[in-house]
């Protein structure tokens, strides 16, 4: 089998991800739980913003180590040392806290369950193209680190690494748009309050 193999999970994964942000959106805009904007709902949406500035922050990190030496060499130095998918892991985070933040339970158990599930599929494709190119060091690095969930360490930071500027832009870029999250988010609040469009209640 060819290194250059793409595995359908992984051809797959930006149609069913804009496929699933459609969907989330669309959740997000029509729906509001009751007791939206009052009480314990309000804590909720400050965890979701939390967790939006954990993922950004997260990604910027994960993407120093890895920007330019995808598919090149293998990473184990810096969040790879505690999670064999870092960029998945802080997307996840993400999604949570978006979720959170609209302050819907409903939308974040969802937006999790699918995550979870579907993300899994693409992570055992993506170890197989992995194990093709750097094996055997890959099988050690599975036997050492986690596939997803963290192990609870202090990460290894490495020796000095050589950084693309051009790349690190585009992936600062990336992670703003977790920032402007809260932003949107924001919006999307007021709009519901304000009923600037049919809205439609759940209990959660």
């Amino acid at each position: 089998m060819s290194p250059a193999v793409v595995f359908a999970p992984e051809r797959w994964r930006k149609p069913v991800s804009f496929i699933f942000a459609a969907t989330w959106l669309a959740i997000a805009l029509l729906t509001v739980p009751q007791g939206f904007a009052t009480g314990w709902f309000d804590a909720l949406e400050l965890l979701g913003f939390v967790l939006l500035i954990i993922a950004a922050l997260g990604r910027i990190w994960a993407f120093t180590y890895i920007c330019g030496r995808k598919n090149i060499e293998l990473c184990r130095k810096g969040p790879y040392s505690l999670t064999r998918n870092p960029l998945y892991l802080f997307s996840f985070i993400g999604v949570c806290g978006a979720s959170l933040a609209l302050q819907s339970l409903m939308l974040f158990a969802g937006s999790a369950v699918f995550f979870l599930a579907y993300y899994a599929w693409v992570i055992r494709a993506e170890e197989k193209r992995l194990a093709v190119l750097f094996s055997p060091g890959f099988t050690v690095y599975c036997r050492d680190v986690p596939r997803f969930w963290p192990r609870l360490a202090r990460p290894d930071p490495g020796d000095d690494i050589t950084v693309s500027p051009r790349l690190i832009a585009r992936h600062l870029t990336e992670g703003f748009w977790f920032l402007a999250t809260i932003v949107f988010i924001e919006l999307i609040e007021m709009g519901k309050v304000g009923a600037w469009w049919l809205t439609f209640e759940t209990r959660f």
